[in-house]
C-alpha cells in the first residue's frame, strides 16, 4: 500500500514538473522575443497586477531571494520599465513601480502572451481548469 502512494506521488511530481516546464518554456520563448528574461516579466507582472510594492514582497511573490530582485530590478530600472520610490507610510520602505513606459510595454505584450497561456491550457474545460487551480493551490499553500 505504502510504494502505490509513493508512485503516486512520484507520477504526480513528474506531471506537474512537465506541466511546469512547459509554462516556464513559453514565457522563456515569448520573453525572449520581448527582449525581457523571465526574472524580468515576473516582477514587471507583478508590479502590472498589484501596483507599487517593497522589494522583499516582490521577492516573497517570485520565490527568490533579495538579491535576485534588487539586481533584476536594477536592470528594469536601467531601461526605464521601473522606477523605485519612497513609500509615503515608511520612508525607509522603497517601494517599486511601474514607469508608464514599463506600464506600456505589459499592455503591449499582455494581450499575445494570454492568448499563448490559454492556448496551451485549452485542452481543459473550464470546469476542470478551477479544479485544477483549486488542487494546486492545496499543493502550493
Amino acid at each position: 500500500m505504502q510504494t502505490e502512494k509513493v508512485e503516486a506521488a512520484l507520477q504526480l511530481m513528474e506531471k506537474v514538473t512537465k506541466a511546469g516546464d512547459k509554462f516556464r518554456r513559453l514565457q522563456a520563448k515569448y520573453m525572449f522575443e520581448q527582449k525581457l528574461t523571465a526574472p524580468q516579466f515576473g516582477v514587471l507582472e507583478i508590479l502590472y497586477r498589484m501596483g507599487p510594492l517593497p522589494l522583499k514582497r516582490i521577492s516573497e511573490e517570485m520565490l527568490v531571494t533579495g538579491a535576485n530582485i534588487t539586481c533584476v530590478v536594477d536592470n528594469l530600472e536601467k531601461e526605464g520599465l521601473v522606477k523605485r520610490v519612497h513609500s509615503k507610510d515608511d520612508r525607509r520602505v522603497i517601494l517599486a513601480e511601474l514607469t508608464p513606459a514599463g506600464k506600456a510595454k505589459l499592455d503591449q505584450i499582455m494581450p499575445n502572451y494570454t492568448e499563448k497561456v490559454a492556448a496551451v491550457v485549452s485542452s481543459l474545460s473550464d470546469s476542470e481548469q478551477k479544479q485544477l487551480i483549486s488542487l494546486l493551490e492545496k499543493l502550493a499553500f
